[in-house]
């Protein structure tokens, strides 16, 4: 085949972009239909996790304490120590309302220097866990497990006044957890182990440290951490529906 000039060799190396790309798209499509019993699977955890959350929502909208709450504090009061003590404080510490959006922020600054600039924006989003705090203890309205006067007022009196859910809990499920998803997808060797472990490790004792600081019963615990993880499910999918639909 003979080329004539350079303009139509770069409109040939378009025309081969432009098929690349839609047979990309039919590989993933196909892929979506081969794996529908997974993707069954996944819409039935994510009902599964629906409706828990919504039956501790309900208990903890009508009792202020449920059978295990008092169990687990005291059992978590038996662990303390002074190097417990410190590591639950500093764990808990990392989900004020400060230093959670300084995290946020370095983390968004970290995928906008590397220029992939959905992956900053899809961390900002993950600041959408304070509204949904806000909103649900707006709604339920449970005290805390041992209430302290509070000089704020508005929104923050809501965040700081109310158990269930637990804020600190949301944030670390939602941030850390996409966070660890995103360091799965885009680094590689050390680096993506140390910043998956380090997560997983913290979204884990987030949840201990609430309670054995008095600031939450389990059930408030055991809710957020549900309510998180229904929650990054749609930031994942979300994510995953914009790289496959819209260029950017």
């Amino acid at each position: 085949m003979e080329i004539n000039g350079p303009g139509e060799c770069l409109e040939l190396i378009r025309l081969h972009r432009s098929s690349l790309k839609r047979i990309s798209q039919r590989n993933n499509k196909c892929e979506l239909t081969k794996e529908s019993p997974v993707n069954r699977n996944i819409a039935m955890a994510f009902v599964l996790l629906l409706l828990m959350a919504l039956l501790l929502t309900y208990a903890a909208a009508w009792f202020p304490v449920l059978p295990f709450d008092s169990k687990s504090y005291e059992e978590l009061q038996e662990q303390a120590s002074p190097l417990f003590d410190g590591l639950m404080i500093g764990v808990s510490a990392l989900g004020e309302l400060v230093i959670a959006m300084t995290l946020t922020a370095i983390a968004t600054l970290t995928f906008a220097l590397r220029r992939q600039w959905l992956e900053a924006i899809f961390l900002l989003v993950t600041t959408s866990n304070v509204l949904l705090t806000f909103v649900l203890k707006e709604i339920i309205h449970r005290t805390r497990p041992f209430p302290v006067a509070e000089n704020a007022s508005g929104f923050l009196q809501s965040i700081n006044q109310y158990s269930y859910p637990s804020g600190h809990v949301l944030f670390f499920v939602v941030f850390f957890g996409f966070f660890t998803y995103l360091a799965w997808i885009h680094f590689t060797g050390r680096a993506r182990v140390i910043i998956i472990a380090i997560c997983g490790m913290l979204i884990v004792l987030i949840g201990p440290s609430r309670i054995f600081l008095g600031e939450h019963w389990a059930s408030d615990v055991l809710g957020s951490y549900i309510i998180g993880t229904i929650w990054l499910f749609v930031l994942i999918l979300a994510y995953k529906w914009v790289i496959m639909h819209i260029d950017i």
